[in-house]
């Protein structure tokens, strides 16, 4: 269910991980991630990255993420 996105006009990097609530968020720097109640990520923002950053990584997050919901089966 990983989804990837990144918003040109606010500059920010979302990965979402689960459809589950986000109750509790940890930040450092740029970066946030949220947790559900089993303490297990849920989302993962990173702000104020440009275009040309999210581009090279695009793919790489893509295929990270395959992987990840391909193991969890």
């Amino acid at each position: 269910m990983a989804k990837v996105n990144y918003n040109k006009k606010t500059k920010i990097l979302s990965i979402r991980l689960s459809d589950k609530q986000s109750v509790d968020s940890d930040v450092q720097g740029n970066v946030v991630v949220d947790y559900d109640k089993e303490g297990k990520i849920v989302n993962i923002e990173i702000m104020n990255i440009n275009f040309e950053e999210f581009s090279k990584t695009k793919d790489r997050l893509t295929e990270l993420l395959k992987i990840r919901e391909e193991a969890a089966v």
